[in-house]
């Protein structure tokens, strides 16, 4: 069959000049904005900016390689600025088909995007691939690679998501993918020379023993859906973007990160990054104990960590510490409590935490750095977690006394437990991981009234993360993306936050005061679980 010819009238953006010489008065040139502040990536295509072409597509039996087993109508549309190139896609599918992400088989239908980035009609090994497919509870994206051996992309990155109307009986779906390679060199860089591929899943079934399920793709050739072979693959419709007012990361930050990476070992390891030289090193190295819930001394010289001998078991959650170089790993507390979530006083003379005392109810626990306890703060029958120190002196933690488990509010208690004020009070939804300065207080909300460690929807459902005044007199929201947003932490001046983002990867994300995203603070680091800095 012929090679497609694809016709594309993207987005032009035109920047406004004075005539004549200038001056020194006249008024710098107004920036168009980045497409990652354009589109949300929520899997909802707007397509009245564009002019989107239109194909037919053959779907195709026994994963592309079979006879033509059923056709869809495939809309899309591409465009990029300077840094991302976004792809908004609708194709019609008279049923849903998604898989439960606990069971097999999977059964799916989804979407697949590949790119032959130096057009050299071979998908070359670290050249990258984009794949979205539907689940019982939202879609799933993975930044992937065409290396068959490994196609994980060491260090993911990317938007995607897909969403289904019954009533319409079709799908759309969004993608945001970055134009250059990331820290390793995967992906390539997306540019007039790269040749893409557009592969559309239905009722895909990979998991048995004779798989199935049909493939259609855009260049309509039987047999090369998913091959090594791009030379029929279209030209991506690649514009040379003026510049636009993309984020940069501040170049003034101070302090040191602590975060926890399964990067490389399964039961986690412990990292610092230096945000001044970008440096990062590791702390642990198999050191016997699953790692969570890192928290650095306000000196940086101790952490203090929650670790688990056996990760199922319960009873052997404890409380442990380490000298920021590695050395000295301690145990801190030994009892038959799920203990964690440490933090350090404003002057690290002692180390509140999570202890459940009560079946299914944490308290709030002082201890000595040494281990030895001081005050257990929380009234029986109260479900209180996730303390940390203002730099006066007070606690901020989440709490169930002002709501019915499983939502939990944001308070603030004096050091002995008591003067407790109440700083959230949204119904609906649960408050999580409070951080605070003596102004505000920083957490992530789990937009529904679920628990969300049963609830299997909530590593799909939104996320928000929220400022809170500590006095209770208000709160406003700074990411409300529909994303997995969570852990905010004030940088050492307040001026900056950064967070985890979860979108089939986590990494850790700088925010400015404003809630603007400034970019990956961490390059090189995407399987990131827990985060703080001082």
């Amino acid at each position: 069959m012929p090679r497609v010819t694809l016709i594309l009238i993207s987005l032009v953006f035109f920047l406004s000049s004075c005539s004549g010489g200038g001056s020194s008065s006249d008024p710098a040139p107004v920036l168009p904005t980045p497409l990652a502040e354009r589109f949300n990536i929520d899997g909802v295509v707007d397509f009245t900016p564009f002019t989107p072409v239109s194909q037919v597509i053959s779907l195709r039996s026994s994963l592309g390689m079979g006879a033509e087993a059923a056709t869809t109508t495939l809309k899309w549309v591409v465009t990029n600025d300077d840094r991302n190139l976004y792809i908004g896609l609708e194709w019609d599918d008279a049923t849903l088909n998604t898989f439960d992400p606990a069971g097999l088989p999977m059964d799916f239908d989804g979407l697949y995007i590949l790119v032959d980035t130096n057009g050299n009609n071979i998908r070359d090994a670290n050249e990258g691939a984009y794949r979205l497919i539907m689940s019982d509870y939202g879609s799933l994206y993975a930044d992937l690679r065409a290396d068959a051996a490994d196609d994980n992309d060491g260090v993911s990155d990317g938007l995607g998501r897909m969403t289904y109307s019954a009533m319409a009986q079709k799908y759309q779906a969004e993608f945001l993918i970055p134009l250059a390679d990331d820290v390793n060199g995967e992906d390539g860089l997306l540019d007039a020379n790269t040749t893409y591929n557009i592969n559309i899943y239905e009722n895909a079934q990979i998991f048995l023993a004779m798989p199935s399920g049909n493939i259609g793709a855009l260049n309509n050739m039987p047999g090369t859906t998913i091959g090594m072979d791009t030379s029929t693959w279209p030209a991506l419709p690649y514009i040379d973007a003026a510049p636009h007012n993309q984020p940069v990361l501040p170049t003034n930050l101070t302090g040191l990160i602590v975060f926890v990476s399964d990067r490389d070992t399964a039961t986690g390891e412990i990292y610092t990054f230096d945000p001044a030289t970008g440096i990062v090193n590791r702390v642990t190295t198999n050191i016997g104990v699953n790692i969570d819930n890192p928290s650095l001394s306000h000196d940086r010289t101790k952490i203090a960590f929650t670790g688990a001998t056996d990760i199922a078991n319960f009873t052997t959650y404890e409380i442990y510490s380490v000298d920021v170089d590695g050395n000295n790993p301690t145990q801190l507390t030994n009892d038959v409590y799920l203990n964690g979530h440490p933090a350090w006083s404003p002057d690290d003379s002692e180390i509140a935490y999570a202890s459940f005392r009560e079946p299914g109810k944490a308290s709030i626990v002082r201890m000595m750095p040494d281990g030895v306890e001081i005050l257990d703060l929380t009234p029986d029958g109260t479900d209180d977690n996730d303390p940390d120190y203002l730099p006066d002196g007070r606690i901020v933690f989440k709490t169930d006394r002002f709501s019915t488990t499983p939502e939990f509010r944001m308070a603030v208690m004096d050091v002995d437990g008591t003067n407790v004020v109440q700083l959230t009070s949204v119904s609906g939804v649960s408050d999580h991981d409070p951080i605070a300065n003596n102004s505000v207080t920083l957490f992530e909300r789990f937009m529904k009234n679920t628990n969300y460690v049963t609830d299997p929807e909530a590593n799909f459902s939104a996320w928000d993360i929220v400022e809170a005044n500590v006095d209770g007199t208000g709160e406003r929201t700074l990411v409300g993306d529909g994303w997995v947003n969570w852990l905010p932490v004030f940088d050492p001046t307040s001026n900056y936050i950064v967070y985890l983002k979860s979108v089939g990867y986590t990494d850790a994300r700088l925010l400015n005061k404003n809630g603007r995203d400034l970019g990956r603070l961490i390059p090189g680091y995407t399987g990131i679980r827990y985060i703080d800095w001082k």
